[in-house]
């Protein structure tokens, strides 16, 4: 399973389930998740950046007409 936020170990799964489960915002996937909330991905991460541009990549497939 991929790992999507290293500072908190959420991964891809975690966070998909959590939109199957009604979120729909950032703030959704954190308080459901606990991803994105301690700051260090951009540390921690392989990829060397932040997690919530992914998180928020996902919410956009996932969501297609949210901002419509």
């Amino acid at each position: 399973e991929e790992t999507v936020c290293w500072c908190s170990s959420v991964s891809r799964g975690t966070i998909l389930e959590a939109i199957r489960q009604g979120a729909v915002t950032i703030d959704d996937i954190r308080r459901m998740t606990g991803a994105c909330t301690i700051g260090g991905c951009k540390e921690f991460s392989p990829r060397g950046r932040c997690c919530s541009k992914e998180i928020m990549a996902l919410l956009a497939d996932m969501i297609p007409d949210k901002g419509d």
